[in-house]
C-alpha cells in the first residue's frame, strides 16, 4: 500500500524503443516514480511506423514500474496513405478522420476498454502524443484526471476536428516549449485549460571525452554532428543535399558524422559517416567533440538532442524555417539558422573556421538548459500541476 497519488501513463509505444516522445515520456516516469504510484499503459508495439504486434501482452515491468501493454489488433494499414488523403481533402466527413486515426494506429481497442473501466482508479492520466488513436480515443474517457503532453507542431492532422477535444478537454497540459504552446493557443483557443512549459530535464554526464569517440569510430578532423532518426520526415533529404554541395564547393576536410537508426537510405556522400545506434555513453562522447549538432527538421515539439548538444556546450545549426528550433535557438543565443544551401555553407564554414563561436554559443546554450531544462523544475513543476488538478476535483 502507497500513500502517493496514482498516476497513469499512457504511450503508444515503451520501453527499449527510440523515439523522441518515448524517450521522453520513459524519462518522465523515471522521475515521477518518487512522487507518484506510477504504472504505464501501452500496446505491444516497438515500430511506429507499422504498429506490428512484437511483444507479450500483459503485465511487464520498466525500470521496475509497472506497464501494461495492449495488443495491437491490426497493424497500420497498408493503404493508410489512402486514408490520409481522404481525411485531408477538402469536403471530408468526421467518420474519414475517424478512419484515419484508426488506420494510422496504434489500433487497440483493449487499452481503450481498461480507459473506460479502470481509467478513474487512477488520481491522474497523463497522456503522450495528441496524435495517436491511445490519446485521440483514450481523452475524452477520462477527462477529469487527463493531462497531456501534446508533442504537437505544425502539420496537416492537426487540423483536424477530431483532435478538438483533445487541446480543451484535459484538465492540464504540459507543453515543450513556448512556441508549441503559443501555435496551440492560436490554433484551439485553449489557453483557459490550466498549463505550464514543463519540457524534460536534461544533465550531461561529466565523464565526456571526444577523443574517445574519435579513436573508436575512426574520426579524424573536424566533423557535424547528426542524431535521431535518419529519415525523410526529419528533413535528412535537405540536410545531405546541403552538405555535399558545401563539401564539393571547395576542399573542406570535414565529416557529417550520422548516429541513429537509418529509415532512408543514406547517400554515399564523401565525408557522411553512419555509425549506427550508441549507447549513451558513446553518444555523449560524439556530442562531446562535435564542431556542431546539426538539426535539420522542421516539424519538432521539442529537440531533446539539441537540449543535450546544448547541456554539453556545443552549438546547433537548425532549420530557420521550424518555428520551435529557430526560436528556441534564438532565444538560447545558441544556435544558428538557415534557409537555403548558401546559409548552411556560410554557418558550417565558420563554425569550422572559428571555434571560438561555437564554444561562445555553446556556453550559452548550456547557461540555457540550466535554467530552463533542468529535472527538479521539470519535476516540481509536473507535482505542483497535478496537485492543482486534485484540488480541483476534490
Amino acid at each position: 500500500m502507497t500513500d502517493l497519488p496514482s498516476l497513469l501513463v499512457v504511450v503508444g509505444r515503451y520501453g527499449d524503443v527510440p523515439g523522441g516522445a518515448e524517450v521522453h515520456a520513459r524519462n518522465v516516469v523515471q522521475r515521477l516514480a518518487p512522487h507518484f504510484a506510477v504504472e504505464v499503459a501501452t500496446t505491444t508495439a516497438t515500430d511506429y511506423r507499422t504498429w506490428e504486434s512484437e511483444l507479450t501482452a500483459g503485465i511487464d515491468a520498466v525500470d521496475g514500474v509497472t506497464v501494461r501493454r495492449f495488443p495491437v489488433e491490426r497493424p497500420r494499414a497498408w493503404d493508410f496513405k489512402v486514408y490520409e488523403r481522404r481525411a485531408f481533402r477538402s469536403g471530408h466527413t468526421l467518420d474519414d478522420e475517424r478512419a484515419f486515426i484508426d488506420a494510422q494506429g496504434p489500433y487497440a481497442p483493449e487499452l481503450l476498454d481498461f480507459l473506460f473501466t479502470r481509467g478513474r482508479d487512477y488520481d491522474h492520466v497523463l497522456f503522450f502524443q495528441y496524435i495517436y488513436y491511445p490519446t485521440v480515443l483514450g481523452l475524452p474517457l477520462v477527462p477529469e484526471r487527463a493531462a497531456l503532453v501534446p508533442t504537437a507542431h505544425e502539420e496537416a492532422a492537426i487540423g483536424l476536428a477530431a483532435y478538438k477535444p483533445v487541446f480543451l478537454a484535459p484538465r492540464a497540459i504540459a507543453y515543450n516549449t513556448e512556441e508549441e504552446r503559443r501555435m496551440v493557443w492560436r490554433r484551439f483557443r485553449n489557453e483557459r485549460v490550466p498549463n505550464e512549459v514543463v519540457g524534460v530535464g536534461v544533465e550531461a554526464p561529466p565523464d565526456r571525452d571526444a577523443d574517445r569517440f574519435r579513436e573508436k569510430y575512426g574520426i579524424t578532423g573536424p566533423y557535424l554532428l547528426y542524431v535521431g532518426r535518419i529519415v525523410e520526415s526529419k528533413n535528412c533529404t535537405e540536410m545531405f543535399e546541403h552538405f555535399a554541395r558545401w563539401r564539393r564547393s571547395d576542399v573542406h576536410d570535414v565529416s557529417l558524422v550520422l548516429v541513429g537508426d537509418a529509415e532512408m537510405r543514406v547517400p554515399k556522400i564523401d565525408g557522411v559517416r553512419h555509425v549506427g545506434r550508441l549507447g549513451d555513453k558513446d553518444r555523449w562522447d560524439a556530442v562531446a567533440g562535435c564542431a556542431a549538432l546539426v538539426m535539420p527538421s522542421l516539424l519538432e515539439s521539442l529537440s531533446l538532442v539539441t537540449l543535450e548538444a546544448w547541456a554539453a556546450g556545443r552549438p546547433v545549426i537548425v532549420s530557420a524555417r521550424s518555428p520551435v528550433l529557430a526560436g528556441m535557438a534564438r532565444r538560447a543565443r545558441a544556435g544558428l539558422g538557415y534557409r537555403s544551401a548558401a546559409e548552411f555553407a556560410e554557418i558550417c564554414e565558420r563554425l569550422i573556421g572559428e571555434p571560438a563561436l561555437g564554444d561562445r554559443l555553446g556556453a550559452s546554450g548550456r547557461e540555457f538548459v540550466e535554467r530552463t531544462y533542468t529535472w527538479p523544475r521539470v519535476v516540481e513543476t509536473y507535482v505542483d500541476l497535478f496537485a492543482e488538478m486534485r484540488a480541483r476535483l476534490s
